[in-house]
C-alpha cells in the first residue's frame, strides 16, 4: 500500500504544472500557471522566475503560498501550502535549465534578474480518483440512484516537518 505522502508527491510529479497562488497585501490573492520542479526528498517545489516580477514582490511581502495541481483527464488534484523564498543560486539555476526555460528567459541563466522560487511544502491534500472521467461519471450516476455518496477514490491530508 502506498503511503499518503508518496501518493501526494507522485500526483504532483505526474502533473508538474500548477497554479502558484501568492498574496499581495494591497490587491489580494493572485494565481498564475507555473511549471514545477519537484524535489520530494527535500519537500520542496521549485520554479524559475524573474526576481523583479510581481510574484517575486508578493513573495517578499508574504511568504505563505498555495500550489494547486489538477488533471481533469485523470480526475486527480493536489493542493499544497508552504513558505516560498526567492533564490539566486547560479548552480541551481543551471541545474534544470533547458530549451523550454530558455524560451521564457531568453536573456539566459547568467542574467541577474533570473532566479528561482523555492516552496518548502508544509502541508497538503490530494484527491486521487483511480478512475477515468467516464468511470467517475458512472459512479456518480449509480450513487445518485441509490441515494449514496459516490466512491471516487482516495482523499488524504499530509503534513511535513
Amino acid at each position: 500500500m502506498t503511503m499518503p505522502t508518496e501518493t501526494f508527491w507522485d500526483l504532483i510529479e505526474d502533473v508538474r504544472t500548477c497554479m502558484l497562488v501568492t498574496h499581495d497585501p494591497e490587491t489580494g490573492l493572485a494565481a498564475r500557471p507555473m511549471h514545477a520542479i519537484v524535489e520530494r526528498d527535500a519537500q520542496e517545489v521549485w520554479f524559475y522566475t524573474e526576481l523583479d516580477s510581481e510574484k517575486a514582490s508578493e513573495i517578499k511581502a508574504d511568504q505563505q503560498v498555495c500550489l494547486t495541481f489538477g488533471c481533469p483527464r485523470t480526475n486527480n488534484f493536489v493542493s499544497a501550502t508552504g513558505r516560498a523564498r526567492l533564490v539566486r543560486d547560479h548552480a541551481k539555476i543551471k541545474e534544470h535549465w533547458n530549451t523550454f526555460v530558455d524560451a521564457w528567459f531568453p536573456q539566459g541563466p547568467d542574467e541577474a534578474s533570473v532566479g528561482m522560487i523555492c516552496v518548502k511544502v508544509e502541508k497538503g491534500e490530494y484527491w486521487d480518483s483511480h478512475s477515468s472521467r467516464i468511470v467517475s461519471a458512472l459512479k456518480m450516476i449509480v450513487a445518485s440512484q441509490q441515494n449514496e455518496r459516490p466512491d471516487l477514490g482516495e482523499n488524504a491530508r499530509v503534513a511535513f516537518n
